[in-house]
């Protein structure tokens, strides 16, 4: 890990050296968050830890913006969590026009309205909305990764473009191909998302074959202080190492935000191929085709979906309300914790008070209602107190 982060300051030294002589800005950003979990145990379930990552974590950013030109610039950007440091983007914009540009390299693709502010920073509360989320929930290990964890970061290009019709009417635009998610076999059962942001195999495509996606949006000013955005979003390709399992991922969004009042939903659903020509590899009996064979593959349903409420009540203190879930459909491993179909769904009640700029302290309360789970939980309570700093 010291290595890997002496080699990112190298990196950067060797890129800052020469632009330090030439007219070109520089901007460098972060973000550092410090968050407490607690989750209540008691005689009859474990300490946390067996199925959270409870107690304290840290996520801290650091980000340098480079303009080139007028038409040219790039981002680099460190990221350091419970994954360990990794390069959340390395990647150069040509922006030809307001209604074209270009990005090659590392990058989040375009995806939902929560990618935009997936960082700790922009958004109020300690944790992601659970169909983003990024390792935070509680029954992880049982449960399964969410529908997309954010920020979900992948090599290749980018084209995009904002065009507005007059000043209450915007249209926006993203289309990507990136090597996509991945899984280090060709008898998965999902998507490995550790694999797909690990070090050694990110640098190299699994299967040589690109995913494709984009997002479309529209933005309207319906009032004075009244604004609406609503988008869809899709990602598509395969993911093992022989390229025959695929995934979809579809999604929609809507935003407003009315005075100081902000309302976010989001609805995201992934379908995922699973390998299944061996009866031995499922709890559930599959089923056969006409010649009595067992088919090459089966599939699971992973959907999730938020809505959250941002209310301003003083003029430094923010009440957060959300109610977010997540299911799952489809067969299982032998000896696993889930049922054919379970699913969580989870209310959380947050605030959040800025000390002054830069520095907020955020708390939350979140309540876990469970179902389809083996065993026996159907309840859980989480809490939250954190501080972050930006930069």
């Amino acid at each position: 890990m010291k290595s890997r982060a002496l080699m990112l300051l190298l990196c950067l030294v060797g890129v800052l050296s020469p632009l330090a002589a030439r007219a070109i800005d520089l901007n460098l950003a972060g973000t550092l968050q410090l968050d407490y979990l607690f989750s209540p145990f008691g005689r009859s379930d474990p300490r946390p830890a067996s199925h959270t990552l409870d107690g304290f974590t840290e996520e801290l950013s650091l980000k340098l913006a480079i303009d080139i030109s007028s038409h040219a610039s790039a981002n680099v950007k460190a990221c350091f969590g419970c994954h360990g440091f990794e390069v959340g983007m390395a990647y150069v914009d040509f922006r030809l026009a307001d209604e074209f540009n270009i990005r090659v390299g590392r990058f989040s693709p375009t995806f939902g309205e929560f990618g935009l502010r997936h960082d700790p920073g922009n958004h109020r509360l300690s944790d992601k909305p659970l169909p983003y989320d990024m390792g935070r929930m509680l029954r992880l290990n049982a449960f399964g990764d969410s529908v997309l964890p954010s920020p979900y970061v992948d090599n290749g290009i980018e084209f995009s473009g904002t065009h507005f019709f007059d000043r209450s009417l915007q249209f926006d635009y993203a289309a990507h191909a990136v090597a996509g998610l991945r899984a280090n076999t060709d008898t998965p059962y999902d998507v490995d998302f550790i694999a797909s942001r690990s070090a050694a195999p990110y640098y190299i495509d699994n299967n040589s074959q690109p995913s494709v996606g984009g997002r479309v949006g529209l933005t309207a000013r319906l009032a004075s202080r009244v604004d609406l955005s609503l988008g869809g979003s899709a990602i598509w390709g395969a993911y093992d190492t022989r390229a025959r399992m695929t995934y979809t991922v579809l999604g929609a969004d809507l935003y407003l935000r009315a005075g100081r009042t902000n309302v976010r939903a989001e609805y995201l659903i992934r379908r995922t191929d699973m390998y299944a020509a061996d009866q031995g590899r499922f709890e559930y009996m599959l089923q056969t085709q006409a010649d009595g064979s067992l088919p090459e593959r089966t599939f699971q349903v992973r959907d999730g979906w938020y809505v959250e409420v941002e209310q301003p009540v003083l003029r430094n203190l923010d009440v957060i309300l959300r109610w977010d879930g997540m299911r799952r459909r489809g067969n299982t491993a032998p000896g696993s914790q889930l049922d054919f179909e379970a699913g969580v769904s989870r209310w959380t009640l947050g605030a959040q008070y800025v000390v002054e700029r830069g520095y907020r302290l955020k708390a939350s309360a979140e309540h876990y209602s469970w179902w389809g789970m083996r065993n026996g939980i159907d309840q859980d309570w989480a809490f939250h107190l954190g501080a972050v700093a930006t930069f």
